[in-house]
This record gives structure tokens, sequence and C-alpha cells, in this order.
């Protein structure tokens, strides 16, 4: 009886060790790990900004971001939408290089014109911020 336990649990020892390796024996199958590999490489070395919204009334004093209730972003060359952080009003992380129209979300009296700001490396500034100019307005 104690050889039998000992031979079902070698057997299931070898059957789960053999079960867990990958093997890949195919070229094909190689060929396409390997371009999975290569396009999540050049998927995390996209270079990314942080965009914050700053908001001017009319006489040009700025006021927090936080006076409305959100703000979107939307890339004018793929059309992709982006919303500013649940965390930090106005704050977009990591958006790709390209040009936006960013907007706000109007609150029941007050809103912000939207503004087109083109993301790239030149307009970075040295905080590491690219910031975009939304004008305030309140009835």
């Amino acid at each position: 009886m104690k050889n039998l336990k000992r031979a079902v649990l070698a057997l299931a020892l070898v059957l789960f060790i053999s079960c867990d390796k990958e093997e890949i024996n195919d070229s094909n199958k190689l060929d396409s790990k390997a371009l999975q590999t290569k396009e999540a490489t050049a998927r995390t070395t996209e270079v990314r900004f942080d965009v914050y919204i700053k908001l001017v009334t009319q006489s040009g004093q700025e006021i927090p971001a936080s006076t409305l209730p959100g703000y979107g972003a939307t890339n004018l060359d793929t059309g992709d939408f982006y919303y500013d952080s649940p965390y930090e009003p106005g704050l977009f992380e990591s958006l790709p290089i390209g040009t936006y129209r960013f907007i706000a979300r109007d609150g029941y009296w007050d809103g912000a014109s939207s503004a087109i700001v083109e993301v790239t490396p030149e307009n970075e500034e040295p905080e590491g911020w690219i910031y975009a100019t939304l004008h305030y307005w309140s009835e």
C-alpha cells in the first residue's frame, strides 16, 4: 500500500512538472513571440508628457483648476479622448506627443473656453509640465 501511494505521488509530481513548462517548437511561434516583445518595447519607450490646465480670468488672474468639475482632451490626429486625473483636477498624465483640444466641463454658472495645444518636447516647461491655458468665464 505504501508503494502504491509513493507511485501515485511520483506520477503526480512528474505530470505537474512536465505540464508547467511551455515549449515552443514552431519557428512561426518564435517569430510571433519576438514581434509581440518588440511591439511591447516600442509602446513602453514612447515619449509621453504631463499636461496641466491653467485657468485664467479675463483680468489675467490665475484660479485653481478645481474650480470647474473636470476637463477633457481630444487628440486631433487620432481622435482619442482623454479625461483629467480623478485625484488632481486639471492634470493629464502621460499624454503621447500630438495636437490636442483641451476643454472644460462647465459648471452651473461658469465654464472655460477650449484651447488647442501642441504636446511636444519644445513646449515643456522647466518644471516638466506642459500648460494648457483656458480662459475662465462666469455669469
